[in-house]
């Protein structure tokens, strides 16, 4: 985990303000505890035995102009992450962080989060299992309709 943590910390920011944290919960009971704020893993919570949660430092930006930019930064970090843990031989799976200010306040009390950070996301981490594993995979959109040449 250190290691990919080292490595995402390459990863561009603004200004390079590296605003990102992360936060590591380890064991099948802390990963539950964690996992039990976020819906989207209720199918495979109980294999999990690592989740990360991804935050930004709030107050590394600043004034209106700087609104979404922790998103950014946050978003552009978690992906590194997670191509680090790949690259170290973990398999990662992003969960989705867009809840409610009084959700994400009981998860910032639950992890210990402090309120200057903002929750960017969180990541279960862990290693393949060797007999295989199904994913649900929706067909990607063409090429036709996501590149437009100028």
């Amino acid at each position: 985990m250190d290691e990919a943590v080292r490595l995402a910390g390459s990863t561009p920011s603004v200004c390079n303000r590296q605003a990102a944290r992360v936060h590591v919960f380890d064991g099948a009971e802390d990963s539950a505890r964690i996992l039990a704020h976020q819906n989207g893993n209720a199918g495979f919570r109980h294999h999990v035995r690592t989740v990360m949660i991804v935050t930004v430092e709030r107050g590394l930006f600043a004034g209106a102009g700087e609104r979404n930019q922790r998103w950014v930064d946050g978003g552009l970090f978690a992906m590194t992450l997670v191509w680090a843990l790949h690259g170290l031989g973990l398999s990662s799976c992003m969960l989705n962080w867009s809840m409610t200010n009084a959700r994400t306040d009981a998860l910032r009390l639950e992890a210990g989060i402090p309120d200057s950070e903002d929750v960017i996301c969180l990541i279960a981490v862990g290693n393949a299992p060797a007999d295989g594993y199904r994913v649900a995979r929706s067909p990607r959109r063409p090429l036709t309709q996501v590149l437009t040449r100028h």
